[in-house]
């Protein structure tokens, strides 16, 4: 390993973490890549092919004692985010985890009071904080532009849900928990944040109105009759793009299997700490790809807009005076907006400034959390209260 750099691990070599690993993290000055771990040694050898002669196990313990790591990116699935955390840490190591954090509000309370006594860096990767669009709302929001924020909404329009979601595992919810978790956790973050507040209540109301049905759960499209007239059909043997610019190769599982059970679509109640209230509504069936934000504050009104493309914008509408005002963030190169670049450089720069940091540590649990409640808000019909985490309560930073 040459002197002075960052040694990086991969934990987890699917999609995301070979090309977010492999591409932020292998290509930073700063950072060399020292081991790969995955429990599929196909994924192993795929990422190496792709990433270079880089050390590889399908051991945990073995991986955490390869020479010169100092650092873990867990790109595991979510069902194993806790216990690779709690051991990367117990190692000793600097952790980022791709969210969501957990699949539990007690496990994200084990990894936090774990972290707090390790004098590490320990960030969760919700990248679009990082984004100009989200920076640029966090400022106006915060110079006092619309005042305190008291109601809002934001929406996760997710129109690729039959081909993300429901072709494979994470139509299970013994597999994701709940889509809500696995994606509306960027956006249920970025409400947190810019609200400035934590979730104390949570209602939700969700259904499985598009997929899911009666087909067998082996059926594939591969060998359906019925792929011609199929707006859902897949070929496997072609590469999907994903979000964050990488291709992976597709799976086939009808969207209309008996074995789907997450919601296709839900809404959400949010009541704050500070007395704010939101809704969140997510949909995976709709025609478009983009994320929507809407605050009301005792001055006026602010609304953002995001998608892949970069189509930011935000409108800030005073109450009594000032009209409205457009602003047109910057486009800034890489994915999620610039988001992945900055928030790579950023754990980079904790890293080498030698001191123990938590960054959106806050945020990144209660953005869990509010899934979690959701979740099983959904399946009794009543709202669920989220419990406060008492080394977080003493904290200032979200």
């Amino acid at each position: 390993m040459k002197p002075n750099k960052i040694g990086i691990g991969i934990l987890g070599t699917g999609k995301r973490g070979v090309y977010f690993g492999g591409k932020y993290f292998g290509n930073h000055p700063d950072c060399e890549l020292v081991g790969l771990c995955d429990i599929r040694m196909e994924n192993l050898l795929e990422a190496r092919e792709l990433l270079g002669d880089i050390p590889i196990t399908t051991s945990l313990e073995e991986f955490l004692q390869f020479p010169g790591l100092d650092a873990v990116i867990i790109c595991s699935n979510d069902h194993a985010h806790t216990e690779h955390t709690l051991a990367s840490i117990a190692a000793g190591k600097h952790v980022y985890l791709e969210k969501p954090m957990a699949q539990t509000i007690e496990d994200c309370d084990r990894m936090i009071e774990a972290a707090a006594g390790l004098g590490r860096v320990f960030m969760i990767g919700l990248e679009l904080r990082y984004c100009s669009l989200m920076e640029d709302m966090k400022r106006i929001i915060s110079s006092g532009e619309i005042g305190e924020i008291k109601i809002g909404t934001v929406t996760d329009n997710v129109s690729v849900g039959g081909d993300y979601y429901y072709h494979g595992p994470r139509r299970r919810k013994e597999y994701v928990k709940s889509l809500i978790l696995e994606k509306g956790t960027h956006s249920l973050d970025l409400a947190n944040w810019l609200i400035n507040a934590s979730p104390v209540r949570v209602y939700g109301s969700g259904g499985l109105d598009v997929f899911g049905g009666t087909a067998p759960k082996e059926k594939r499209c591969r060998n359906c009759g019925e792929a011609a007239d199929c707006n859902y059909y897949v070929d496997n043997q072609l590469g999907l793009e994903m979000d964050y610019g990488n291709v992976r190769m597709k799976d086939d599982l009808c969207v209309y299997s008996e074995e789907c059970d997450t919601h296709d679509n839900s809404l959400v109640l949010i009541d704050y700490d500070n007395g704010a209230r939101i809704s969140y509504l997510e949909c995976h069936f709709t025609p478009e790809y983009t994320r929507e934000f809407m605050f009301i504050g005792t001055k006026g009104k602010i609304t953002g807009f995001y998608n892949n493309e970069q189509d930011f914008k935000i409108t800030v509408t005073k109450r009594h005076n000032g009209g409205e005002h457009i602003y047109y963030p910057e486009r800034r190169a890489g994915s999620h907006g610039g988001g992945d670049t900055k928030i790579v450089n950023s754990f980079v720069e904790l890293i080498h400034q030698g001191l123990p940091a938590m960054p959106g540590i806050q945020g990144a649990r209660d953005s869990a959390a509010i899934a979690i409640a959701a979740a099983e808000s959904e399946e009794t019909g009543l709202p669920v209260l989220i419990p406060s985490n008492k080394w977080l309560s003493e904290q200032t930073v979200r």
